[in-house]
């Protein structure tokens, strides 16, 4: 029978041959959900067998420093962030410590690493404390039994969001928990959260308590309603809300108006006019910025620390090191030079990082400009309490050499 080389089936209906597609298209998921479970599995053996021979990452037997350094190594290796790494292990040692049949389901293909995260997430609240008695003990086991032979067929038919809300709800029912308590819990985890968008411009995110979070809107939205009453508003709704939000955190026009540095870099050639510059104005360690804005903040600079860069040599002029000790000059320009925190994959910005000595000052090393690189504290702290060794390159990236023989590589130039 002839194959049809573009579907690699045998001639049949359009309605059999998607059929067949979208077959193997699940064949594919249960395929991809058991090679993540082994990769989990892996994870969180790594971890173990580290926490029992700390001595391979740290001088001084200090498992939870060799963990934190074997969670930036596996990082390293997987190109996967540490928290990332860190979620990894942790549901999978609970799966397999608490949910057993769930987690053959994952083995078998048949449940995702996430699935399997949201249903440990679920299962916190059934945790015994600490030095509990053994009846409580019991009645926890009890209790985990019963969410895992729920979830083991929950996974194999109900989405994410189902599964998320059935194990929610079950697991209320044990505890006889109730909307107060689960509210004051969730009070604890109130935040505020930062992430880029894009194009110059970026979320931010908070998790409130609702009747807050309404009453900011409806602010939001009656002042921006007054506002578009103005004939010479041509703003959008949404627009003015956005505007209002930034302003009013910010507190523009206050005595107590945000006063934080921000170091933002324009090309001469783009204040110069030049209609196609070499090189894009960008908030350092972040995104880019488009000339009008870039221009306007370079005039309007109070908060922001104006700095210009030369596209001929490639370098920032007018800055320059006078002291020898460190100073606020010498953090500024190592904030502009490396953006970010300088070792491989961190993207924390170096405006956060401590200053490293490339040589030790404990073994001589110098306050100089060419011995200092910006390490997020979590490095800087790995550096100093693990055998991992942070080598700096001739370029002044930092590259990770553990004691396990692996080399992290620099990324690619842009």
């Amino acid at each position: 029978m002839a194959i049809d080389e573009r579907t690699g089936f045998a001639p049949q209906s359009a309605g059999e041959a998607l059929g067949a597609l979208l077959d193997d298209v699940r064949c594919s998921e249960v395929d991809t959900n058991r090679y993540a479970a082994r990769q989990a599995e892996r994870l969180a053996d790594a971890v173990e067998f580290t926490r029992r021979h700390p001595e391979i990452y740290t001088i001084d037997a200090d498992a939870e420093m060799a963990e934190r350094a074997v969670m930036l190594e596996l990082s390293l290796r997987l190109r996967l962030s540490q928290e990332r790494v860190r979620e990894l292990c942790s549901a999978t040692e609970t799966a397999r410590r608490d949910l057993p049949l769930l987690w053959q389901r994952a083995r078998d293909g048949f449940a995702s690493m996430y699935s399997v995260s949201v249903v440990v997430a679920a299962s916190g609240p059934l945790a015994a404390p600490m030095g509990a008695p053994q009846e409580v003990l019991d009645a926890e086991a009890e209790a985990l039994a019963l969410l895992d032979r729920s979830a083991q067929d929950w996974v194999i038919d109900c989405s994410v969001a189902q599964l998320r809300h059935k194990a929610k709800k079950l697991v209320d029912r044990i505890t006889g928990d109730s909307a107060a308590r689960r509210h004051t819990r969730a009070m604890a985890d109130r935040k505020v959260i930062r992430a880029s968008a894009g194009d110059g411009m970026s979320w931010i995110t908070a998790l409130l308590p609702t009747h807050e979070a309404v009453a900011a809107m409806r602010r939001l939205t009656a002042t921006a309603k007054h506002t578009q009453k103005d004939e010479r508003e041509e703003r959008t709704r949404d627009q003015i809300r956005a505007d209002l939000f930034s302003a009013w955190l910010r507190g523009v026009g206050t005595a107590t108006a945000v006063k934080t540095k921000v170091f933002v870099t324009v090309p001469v050639q783009l204040l110069a006019g030049d209609p196609v510059p070499v090189e894009q104005a960008t908030i350092v360690g972040g995104d880019t910025l488009d000339a009008i804005t870039a221009k306007q903040l370079f005039l309007d600079a109070r908060g922001f620390h104006r700095v210009i860069t030369d596209p001929v040599k490639g370098v920032i002029v007018d800055m320059d090191r006078r002291t020898y000790r460190p100073t606020a000059a010498q953090r500024d320009w190592l904030v502009l030079q490396h953006g970010t925190c300088s070792r491989d994959g961190c993207m924390r910005l170096a405006v956060d990082a401590d200053l490293d000595h490339d040589r030790p000052w404990s073994q001589g090393g110098t306050t100089d400009i060419r011995q200092l690189r910006p390490l997020c504290p979590r490095d800087h702290k790995l550096r100093h309490r693990t055998r991992i060794r942070y080598r700096t390159r001739p370029g002044r990236s930092v590259q990770v050499v553990s004691p396990t023989g692996f080399e992290s590589t620099a990324p690619p130039p842009f």
